[in-house]
């Protein structure tokens, strides 16, 4: 619920670095934050309270390492539906557990995966799950040369 009506004008610079820094620590605390952007406290928490508010801060996270837990193998996978099972395999993405992201995309693909695993034998085996409804093109992850941040806001 919109109670601030925040959401009705553009973010400001101050916003923009309550963001960044909350992005770049999710646990800073309203008076580091407050030190950093210069402004006070309860300035600092109202408008964090308005974000949240509006929607433009949607929750808090953490960001884990898999390969502390031994999924050392991440992949890209493009699927493309077999006709009338989009529905059965966008349901499958969600019922699988080492798939980290999906997105429904345009072009030749329905949906593009980030699949999560131990190592390729397993990755072949949540491949061939999708295979009774999709055809599969995957791509094997070396590097991360941009990893996961905000767009310019």
């Amino acid at each position: 619920m919109n109670r601030s009506r925040y959401v009705t004008r553009h973010l400001d610079e101050i916003d923009r670095e309550i963001i960044a820094a909350l992005n770049d620590n999710g646990r800073m605390t309203i008076r580091d934050i407050s030190e950093k952007i210069g402004l006070s406290s309860p300035s600092i928490k109202e408008r964090i309270l308005k974000l949240e508010d509006a929607g433009a801060i949607k929750g808090y996270t953490i960001n884990v390492n898999p390969e502390v837990f031994g999924l050392a193998v991440a992949a890209h996978v493009r699927m493309r539906a077999i006709p009338g099972q989009v529905q059965r395999l966008a349901q499958l993405l969600n019922d699988t557990p080492e798939v980290v992201e999906a997105d429904r995309v345009t072009g030749e693909d329905c949906f593009l995966a980030k699949v999560i695993v131990s190592d390729v034998q397993h990755l072949e085996t949540v491949i061939d799950r999708f295979v009774p409804f999709s055809s599969t093109d995957t791509a094997i992850i070396q590097s991360s040369t941009v990893p996961r941040r905000l767009p310019k806001l």
